[in-house]
């Protein structure tokens, strides 16, 4: 008798749980071990601050008034932090993101499975999780990106879901909700993804008039009362000022036309390296059998390509475009990506030969490069443990429960296998050559232990390990404003010089007015 084929399990929920259990075991490791950097410790010092002033309304970095970004996504590192100074930490303030990837995962999930079917909902997801921008980006970053991705796509979300089941009232108010979520994490950019978004929507459907409507305006006037409640409890003509010029100064109205153009020549590049690799997946499918691009007949999917061309034409047109700023959507330019990949099939004795390959490669480079790096056994063998628990938990285990036929899952478990070596050895690699801004605070701690402390220069890394290792606020003073005996922060020497530090190409001073 022939023996029967092995029936391969469904792409379902399960496959989804899998690939969400990646995300949190590769995102999870080392996600304490950099120092902060980049714009890190800005969002570290806020929290800090708002606990040591018992103000959680005004954001301050290092005692100034800051405007630029609201508080939403501070308030939500207290949280994970307990409201507790001492476990404000690198933890702390990275591991909101990596749970806000999940849950927009999560949401994209189960909204797609609604709109389209489950097979498609679960390759959209594992899509995002996996693209580039968001898997080495931000998925692990102490920023409001991510959040903000959750809450635009919810906004958008949860309106079209609602609309469509004709409860517009609701579709309204849940949609200007998130809005007024979006716009407290990270200003201006939050409605506006929103208001293009059910506009292009509206046209499309023929539906334009539901815009004048009064529960619009219900929608609008609920929706948004948190976010004006926030404006009105500060200073705001300058907290909307600020989100205004925070919001136009990247755009072509505040650049050169030179600098315009630039950007636009330069802009469809660099989309698809943010969206990389599946981009030029999508692409290479889409060339190859030209029918592909047939599944715009779908409505749904056609008013999807819509929104993301209507959003992303204000990225092109803006010279000063990050590629962060697109990553609110790579939600539903992953749907289209499932879309046009989720028949793709590939040779599964082949596939898991060729992950086995990688882990073998990755695993060999690791531990040479990182002795050959630090000159440190021990840091690699801990970077190799790590690796191993996440690349073993791939290979002996979720490789055996998923189709290992779909061309998306077996890419998405290779990708979540060099995310896993990326947190293991680039971040223990990272740490160790990285200036020790943590030792350098530490010392001015011990030194200044129990007296005012100071500084003069707006250096963020050793401000936020100051303020956490001190347990007080570091304010930023003038010359003139320093008192006899006060220990400060100086780039020059000046009056009493304590101690010197050789940050990289930076050297700081502790110094003491005499």
């Amino acid at each position: 008798m022939r023996k029967a084929k092995k029936r391969l399990p469904p792409i379902d929920k399960k496959t989804f749980n899998i690939f969400l259990t990646m995300l949190f075991l590769a995102g999870t490791v080392n996600l304490w071990l950099l120092t902060l950097h980049h714009e890190e410790p800005r969002r570290g010092i806020i929290a800090l601050e708002m606990l040591f002033r018992h103000n959680f309304i005004q954001p301050t970095v290092l005692m100034v008034p800051y405007f630029r970004k609201p508080p939403l996504h501070n308030w939500i590192t207290i949280l994970f932090a307990g409201f507790n100074t001492h476990w404000i930490n690198e933890f702390t303030l990275r591991f909101p993101s990596l749970v806000a990837t999940g849950l927009t995962a999560f949401f994209l999930y189960r909204f797609i499975k609604r709109k389209l079917d489950e097979k498609v909902a679960v390759l959209s997801s594992i899509i995002f999780m996996t693209t580039w921008t968001v898997l080495i980006g931000y998925s692990t970053k102490c920023e409001p990106d991510m959040l903000l991705t959750l809450f635009t796509f919810m906004s958008i979300s949860t309106w079209y879901y609602f609309f469509d089941k004709n409860k517009k009232l609701i579709a309204w108010t849940l949609g200007y909700l998130f809005t007024s979520f979006a716009l407290l994490t990270k200003g201006l950019p939050g409605i506006l993804f929103f208001v293009l978004s059910y506009t292009t929507i509206l046209f499309l459907k023929k539906e334009f008039k539901e815009i004048l409507t009064a529960q619009h305006l219900i929608g609008i006037i609920a929706g948004l009362t948190p976010f004006f409640l926030w404006v009105i409890a500060v200073s705001p003509e300058k907290a909307m000022l600020t989100l205004w010029h925070e919001a136009v100064r990247r755009t072509a109205v505040d650049n050169p036309l030179t600098k315009t153009l630039k950007g636009i020549l330069l802009f469809i590049p660099r989309f698809i390296m943010a969206l990389f690799p599946w981009s030029l997946f999508t692409i290479y499918e889409i060339f190859k059998d030209r029918e592909k691009s047939n599944f715009l007949q779908n409505q749904f999917l056609k008013e999807i390509a819509a929104l993301i061309i209507v959003n992303s034409a204000v990225y092109l047109l803006s010279p000063g475009t990050r590629m962060r700023y697109i990553i609110p959507l790579i939600p539903f330019i992953s749907i289209l990506m499932a879309e046009i990949l989720k028949d793709k099939s590939v040779n599964p004795k082949k596939s898991i030969s060729n992950i086995q390959f990688l882990m073998d490669i990755l695993l060999f480079t690791g531990i040479i490069g990182t002795i050959w790096l630090t000159l440190h056994t021990e840091i690699a063998l801990n970077a190799t443990i790590f690796f191993l628990i996440v690349a073993y938990y791939i290979y002996f285990y979720a490789a055996k429960r998923i189709d290992i036929t779909s061309f998306i899952l077996m890419t998405g478990c290779a990708l979540f296998i060099i995310r896993g070596f990326y947190s293991a050895y680039f971040i223990s690699i990272a740490q160790f050559k990285y200036p020790k801004y943590k030792k350098a605070a530490w010392e001015i701690t011990k030194i200044t232990k129990g007296k005012r402390l100071s500084t003069l220069i707006p250096e963020l890394k050793i401000g936020f390990y100051s303020e956490k290792f001190r347990q007080q606020p570091l304010p930023l003073k003038k010359k003139t404003e320093l008192k006899k005996g006060e220990f400060f922060i100086t780039e020059k020497p000046l009056y009493r010089k304590l101690e010197t530090f050789k940050l990289g190409n930076k050297v700081f001073y502790l110094c003491e007015k005499e």
